[in-house]
Formats: C-alpha cells, sequence, structure tokens
C-alpha cells in the first residue's frame, strides 16, 4: 500500500467515527432528549479526499477488489456530498429485496432509459427487455413490466401466471411509465402512469384516475398528469389514488367496479404519495402532499375511511392525525410502530408521529424503501443512483434510545452498513 492511500485511510476511518460520533450526540440532544443542543452542529472534515475516495472506488471495482477497498474506506456520502450531486447517474425509482438477500433494482424515469437489475452480492446482472417490476402485497407473485405487455409471476423465476395487455395496446414508453403493484390473486395488476392509473386484468382494463384525451387534436389518448401515485391495500379492499391536481382519493370496490368511498383534502399542496398499514394495532393509511417546505403526511384510521369527505387540515378531528408537518416525503413503508418515510432531506425517518423519531441519514432523495420479510435487512435508494444494503434489528426499533451500532452512520435506528451499490451513466455499476 502506497504512503498516499494509507494516510488517506487513516484520516477517512479515524475522522469519520470522530464526526459521526459527534453529530449523533448532538442529534440525540434533540430527537432522544427532546432538547436544543448548546453547541453548533458538528461540521465534515474531509470533503478534500472526496475526488481521491470515488476515484480509488472506480479503480478497485475495476479489480474486482470490492471488500478490500471497504476496508480501506467505509462507505460514506458525507465526504463525497460536494461532487454526488454534479455526477450523471441513473434515478433508483423502486427496489425490493427478496430471499437471500437478492436485490431489484428499477432504474429511470419516464422520461429517460428505464431498465431492471439484479443484483446478488457482487454479482449485478441487468435484465433484458424489463422495464419496472411490482409485486404482491406477500411477495407471492411479481409482475414484469415491458414495453407491450405485462406477465405476471409465480415469485420472481417462477412459472407465469398471466400476460396482460397494455391499456388500448399503448406502449409503456407512450403511457410514461411510473410503477406497477400486483393483486393477491395474482391476475390483476394496478398500473400507474403518467397517462393515467388502470386496473388491469385479463378481461381488460378500467383507468380508475386521469381522463382521455377530449382534444382530437392532441398525439396522445389521456391527459398527463403529475406525481401520478396509487397503493393497493394488504387485503386489496381498498386503493389509495392521486395525482398533482386532486385530493388524496380512496376507491372501494362496488358492483364489480372501483368506486370513490372517500375524499379527503391535503395538508399541503399537491398528493405524491400514500401507503396503507395494517402491521400497526390501528390499521392507518398515510396520505403525503408536497410543496416544499410545506410539505406534509397525514394518518387516517381505516376504520373511518368509508364516507369520509373532509379537509386534511381539521386536525382536531380525531380521524386525522398529523405524521409529518416539515418534510416533502417520497417513499412511505410500513412498520409495526408507524412507517419508515423517505424524504428529500436525505433522511430516512421512521415516526408515527413527533413523540418518537428515528432517522438515519442516506443521502439524495429517498425514492423507495423495502424490507426483507425475515425483518433483518433494509433497502433504501435515492436520485443519485445509489442502493443502500443495511442490516436492520427490528426487535430495537421501538427503544426510547439510540440503538444504531454503525460507526460510520449518522442514525439512531438500529441499522448497520452492509452494502453499497453506485450506479453512474459513465461507468460499470460500483459496489461499495
Amino acid at each position: 500500500m502506497d504512503a498516499q492511500l494509507k494516510q488517506a485511510s487513516e484520516r477517512w476511518k479515524k475522522e469519520g467515527k470522530e464526526f459521526k460520533t459527534s453529530i449523533n450526540k448532538w442529534l440525540d440532544k434533540i430527537y432522544i432528549e427532546k432538547q436544543n443542543p448548546t453547541t453548533e452542529c458538528p461540521k465534515e472534515t474531509r470533503k478534500d479526499l472526496g475526488e481521491y475516495v470515488l476515484e480509488n472506488l472506480i479503480e478497485y471495482n475495476n479489480l474486482g477488489k470490492y471488500e478490500e477497498f471497504r476496508e480501506l474506506f467505509p462507505p460514506d456520502n458525507d465526504p463525497l456530498s460536494d461532487i454526488i450531486p454534479n455526477l450523471r447517474s441513473y434515478t433508483i425509482k423502486k427496489v425490493a429485496i427478496l430471499e437471500n438477500s437478492i436485490i431489484l433494482a428499477k432504474l429511470g424515469d419516464y422520461h429517460e432509459w428505464q431498465g431492471v437489475y439484479k443484483i446478488k452480492d457482487n454479482e449485478i446482472t441487468f435484465i433484458d427487455d424489463v422495464i419496472g417490476f411490482g409485486f404482491s402485497s406477500d411477495k407471492k407473485y411479481f409482475a414484469k413490466v415491458y414495453n407491450n405487455k405485462i406477465d405476471i409471476h409465480k415469485d420472481w423465476n417462477g412459472d407465469i401466471i398471466c400476460s396482460l395487455e397494455l391499456p388500448n395496446n399503448i406502449s409503456i414508453d407512450e403511457l410514461c411509465y411510473e410503477n406497477i403493484e400486483v393483486f393477491n390473486n395474482g391476475r390483476e395488476a394496478l398500473l400507474i402512469t403518467y397517462s393515467g392509473i388502470f386496473v388491469i386484468n385479463e378481461n381488460g382494463f378500467d383507468l380508475i384516475h386521469g381522463e382521455k384525451n377530449e382534444d382530437e387534436d392532441e398525439d396522445s389518448e389521456y391527459t398527463f398528469i403529475h406525481y401520478p401515485h396509487a397503493v393497493l391495500s394488504a387485503d386489496n379492499q381498498y386503493i389509495a389514488v392521486g395525482s398533482q391536481m386532486s385530493e388524496h382519493i380512496v376507491l372501494k370496490k362496488q358492483n364489480g367496479k372501483w368506486e370513490e368511498t372517500a375524499n379527503i383534502d391535503p395538508i399541503s399542496y399537491y398528493p405524491n404519495v400514500a401507503c396503507f398499514n395494517s402491521k400497526i394495532k390501528e390499521p392507518l393509511l398515510a396520505l403525503g402532499s408536497c410543496h416544499f417546505s410545506e410539505s406534509g403526511t397525514i394518518g387516517v384510521p381505516l376504520k373511518n375511511i368509508e364516507g369520509m369527505n373532509t379537509a386534511a387540515d381539521d386536525i382536531e378531528d380525531d380521524s386525522i392525525s398529523v405524521i409529518e408537518d416539515r418534510r416533502w416525503i417520497f417513499s412511505m413503508y410500513p412498520s409495526e410502530h408507524g412507517f419508515f418515510l423517505g424524504a428529500n432531506d436525505g433522511y430516512l425517518w421512521h415516526k408515527l408521529n413527533n413523540e418518537k423519531i428515528k432517522y438515519a441519514y442516506i443521502g439524495g432523495t429517498i425514492m423507495s424503501i423495502d424490507i426483507s420479510q425475515d425483518k433483518k435487512h433494509i433497502v433504501v435508494s435515492n436520485e443519485c443512483g445509489q442502493i443502500f444494503l443495511l442490516q436492520y434489528d427490528s426487535e430495537n426499533l421501538n427503544k426510547d434510545s439510540n440503538t444504531c451500532t454503525d460507526p460510520y452512520l449518522i442514525s439512531n435506528l438500529p441499522l448497520i452498513d452492509k452494502k453499497r451499490y453506485f450506479f453512474l451513466a459513465d461507468c460499470q455499476p460500483l459496489i461499495w
């Protein structure tokens, strides 16, 4: 090992541990002790090493020396915070973790190149022709989205249960694909696009959110919508849908059709995300809306949902609670104690209200969150092209103390950084 590399490695580790220890104590003052810190927020001291470490990350990857590099430079975004936003990378729109810690990753937004990778430890495999994927709530069924069809499989690599045609045979590229979920019967899919939100099965499709274009001069059949989002409840009884200019809408299947059963004004301006949680004692629907620092997320008990027609700012009503009132939330995942919330401030938050707040700093905007079925790993992704595999101790999630044991994480969650993947536009995927 040359002297420069040795010196840089020693600095990286020593100053990294010192910074993380200091800032975690500083944040514990706020989020655990509920007090204002009496000192200034600690500063990162290794930004001068950022370019050097990134160059060596690429070099060591080219040599296949992944573990050796990780030992020299434990993963850390903070020293690279001025560099990463300027790199050409792919947004990781969706991740999922399967058995044996296999990770699926969907890259690219609707206006970009889109594709899917399968990751197993140090093996990263591009899946030909697949544009997106989704799954049922129990992960028994997986949808593979192609440009002209959707195949639903039993398990990820299992037999094809059914093949579904796209609405009016319009291609996925033309529909401007966003996401997909699979019904628990394995024969229907909830397709979310910027042209509308559809329920698709072997008998055809229903447009459940959005509208057809009435202007004959327009090339597209459907009106373009912003922030399209939809999610199925775990029992498939409800679908929560929305887009930028809508309210939060909840649908229930009645007389063979999906019909509105709840209409809730957003707490902020523009609805952009929703998540059902049937894991907590009182099942809840989280509804997020956004407008920069005025963004917010509310919770509505499922027992009150049917027939609800209310303003979200009427929080004195027991039917609505505030989960988050400061941050723009891009992704959500339910837990037994609340919700994991992926925000544009780089943090993965966990909360149900402001009484007990847990967090882990990831960096970038958190686009997707998934947890393994054995509850031992969390995988998250961001818009900077990164995927994080984190070891997770779910039994210690709700403790009042800081339960993070990783010396290089800014966190009070019971997490350990196991591996990171970095998808830059100008080189092969990187492993850290």
